[in-house]
């Protein structure tokens, strides 16, 4: 069976960005990035933090000290802050999960601007790791959706934090993840990737 191709971010142009030829300087010392995650619908706990984990790892080499927080904050937040909300159903304990086409997620864009907003599709993320390991125990199907949801989260960072709708090749920055590419092996950021997200936190400070 072939497995449909889902995009990660079709809500956005698909249009470069110009970035001035520039060194990229370095980070001294990493830059702080929370995610403030608000889920509008049930959520597996475990899920949650392997999403946070996973996406921390990715976005780690590029100059991103990534932090989660479930709900609003608590206390005022250092560094940038990114709103990003769970749609639908997040665990894979409930109903049925089928693979059928439509985004994974989506950052918010209004002329030509990338917005600290981002939206994730659970319902289609259930759906992609349920094709990818068929029948399974459900710790080990959380576990998985969680992995899945941080590379989004990580692929949605990289269109806000480096302000592009541009996508990469290969990575996690391309613009569709198959099932099996959201669930197994390494998603790593390239290098052209990191100098984008690099420069676009030296353009924040």
């Amino acid at each position: 069976m072939t497995l449909n191709y889902v995009r990660c971010a079709p809500s956005l142009m698909l249009c470069a960005a110009i970035f001035a030829a520039a060194p990229v300087r370095a980070l001294q010392p990493s830059t702080p990035v929370t995610a403030v995650v608000l889920p509008d619908g049930p959520y597996s706990k475990l899920a949650v933090r392997e999403m946070g984990r996973e996406a921390a790892h990715i976005l780690k080499q590029s100059g991103i000290a990534f932090r989660l927080r479930v709900g609003a904050p608590p206390q005022a937040i250092g560094g940038l802050l990114v709103v990003v909300k769970l749609m639908g159903r997040c665990d894979m304990d409930g109903s049925p999960a089928y693979l059928v086409p439509g985004p994974l997620g989506w950052a918010n864009e209004v002329n030509g601007t990338v917005l600290p907003f981002s939206d994730l599709a659970c319902e289609n993320l259930r759906g992609a790791v349920q094709s990818a390991i068929g029948d399974g125990n459900a710790l080990r199907s959380n576990a998985l959706l969680g992995r899945a949801m941080g590379r989004v989260l990580a692929h949605e960072l990289y269109h806000i934090v480096a302000g592009t709708s541009g996508h990469g090749r290969d990575g996690v920055t391309q613009a569709s993840l198959s099932p099996r590419e959201l669930t197994t092996g390494q998603l790593e950021l390239k290098k052209s990737d990191v100098e984008a997200v690099q420069m676009g936190l030296f353009r924040a400070r």
